[in-house]
């Protein structure tokens, strides 16, 4: 039976969010909340009509559609969407004590540059490998933002690889092994740039969806995917070396990607994005997300392309 009250964790996993949009929506009185004890609980009554005024006005992110004249009212402010990594929530964290608030929603990197596309978010978080080129994020931008001016900036490279128990014990090191139908994986949701890699390589090695185990199991965040593995309920997942090391799981590297945020240009001016370029390009951000191992920073700041 579902419970009447839910806590903020579980509002950030129903609505694809992280606990920090969650309480920040909470303090903007968007979504109401109670204290009971020491920790705040939501009406699930609350959440389901907080949920249909969304559908209602068409959108799937719970931030209402960009306006030109929101950067006046909210100077403040970054609308985020895109995938998920652990440097967005350093990111977050470090922009907050600028007094600068990252609102981000982990919708996929594909679904991010469309988000961005439809102007209901200011930036978007994207590492999709583009099958025909090998080339990572800028296909995918030309082609769904074709007459968008933006800047492309790195924020990380990071490693994808296999999650798995401590120890490895099924020994899963190469694409053959993850593919071979003997695991039970997990998968993240169409449209991210993990299962982007997922399906490219099954393409080039001829493997059908149906033969691997849980491949029609689709979670939304590396959290969710690595604490499946974490609780036994998957042997293996693609995802990163940051959550991998953060749960005390093992990870085998199998491809370094690059992940960029896309900001439109008319933006990169303002001293919200300025303040955010600031800190992508501080020594002291750089040695925190080396730390969460599994990154690159030689990139981290640095104008990747800029597209009239």
């Amino acid at each position: 039976m579902e419970s009447d009250y839910l806590t903020p964790d579980e509002v950030a996993a129903e609505l694809k969010l992280t606990r920090y949009t969650v309480y920040e929506m909470i303090k903007r009185k968007e979504l109401p909340a109670s204290k009971i004890g020491r920790t705040l609980r939501i009406l699930r009554s609350d959440l389901d009509s907080f949920m249909q005024k969304s559908k209602s006005r068409e959108v799937h992110l719970p931030f209402a559609p960009f306006s030109s004249h929101r950067e006046s009212a909210q100077p403040f402010e970054i609308i985020f969407a895109g995938s998920h990594d652990l440097t967005i929530d350093l990111l977050t964290r470090k922009l907050a004590e600028r007094g600068i608030t990252l609102l981000p929603a982990f919708s996929g990197s594909l679904d991010g540059l469309i988000e961005l596309y439809k102007g209901r978010v200011e930036m978007a978080g994207t590492h999709l490998l583009d099958r025909t080129t090998g080339e990572y994020n800028l296909p995918y931008i030309r082609c769904l933002l074709p007459n968008e001016g933006v800047t492309v900036v790195n924020l990380v490279s990071r490693w994808q690889g296999f999650v798995v128990p401590k120890g490895n014990p099924r020994m899963i090191t190469s694409w053959e092994e993850f593919f071979s139908g003997s695991h039970r994986i997990v998968n993240r949701q169409r449209g991210s740039g993990t299962r982007v890699l997922m399906d490219f390589n099954m393409q080039q090695k001829g493997v059908s969806p149906e033969t691997i185990p849980g491949y029609d199991v689709e979670l939304n965040t590396h959290y969710a995917t690595a604490a499946a593995v974490l609780q036994g309920s998957a042997d293996a997942a693609l995802g990163i070396e940051s959550v991998a090391r953060g749960l005390g799981l093992d990870f085998f590297p199998i491809q370094e990607e690059r992940y960029d945020l896309v900001i439109p240009a008319r933006f990169i001016k303002q001293e919200r994005f300025l303040e955010l370029l600031s800190v992508l390009r501080d020594p002291v951000f750089k040695q925190a997300i080396v730390a969460q191992g599994g990154y690159n920073v030689s990139l981290t700041g640095k104008e990747i392309d800029r597209m009239h």
